[in-house]
């Protein structure tokens, strides 16, 4: 099974993707922030991210895992066809579903807020602005993944999701 959260900067993506790996049993959490973290950026993040997530998936199957959560914001559905292409290829019958996750904006700005007090660097204006363009870019886009809102405690967000996937919490 993989499971992919996409949504803008701090809708709480990495949160419930850590919080639902806990949850699964045999289940690895990737975070496409995590792994674009480079110096230099590469020239196609889309590519380069894509191509180690499925060397990634392939490593821990090897080792018995067979579920996944990946975490990122996707901007096309041609991206989100590549990467269940990329990612199937190791388990052609494994399940893919992909879930956009909302929020209303005065809550992501937020939860922006709350998680700035534990920086050393202040980019709040920087989230800001990405959050809001990322915002645009995803709204309204049913071919992003399923809308899932996040505005309930992470634990009611974890077992909701996980009757959606068909899965049972092994937590």
């Amino acid at each position: 099974m993989f499971i992919l959260l996409n949504g803008p900067l701090g809708i709480g993506k990495s949160t419930l993707a850590e919080a639902l790996t806990e949850s699964i049993e045999g289940c690895v959490m990737l975070g496409g922030d995590s792994l674009l973290t480079v110096n230099p950026t590469p020239d196609d993040e889309v590519e380069y991210l894509h191509g180690l997530l499925g060397l990634l998936v392939a490593h821990h199957r090897r080792h018995g895992y067979r579920n996944f959560v990946i975490d990122h914001i996707w901007r096309s559905a041609a991206d989100l066809a590549d990467l269940k292409t990329r990612v199937t290829t190791v388990d052609p019958r494994a399940a893919f579903r992909c879930f956009l996750l909302t929020l209303p904006e005065s809550e992501n700005v937020r939860r922006i807020e709350r998680r700035q007090q534990a920086r050393a660097i202040d980019d709040r204006e920087f989230e800001w602005r990405m959050s809001a363009k990322e915002r645009l870019a995803l709204a309204a886009r049913e071919d992003l993944g399923e809308p899932f809102d996040v505005s309930a405690p992470v634990p009611q967000l974890v077992a909701s999701l996980l009757e959606r996937v068909g899965l049972t919490s092994e937590a």
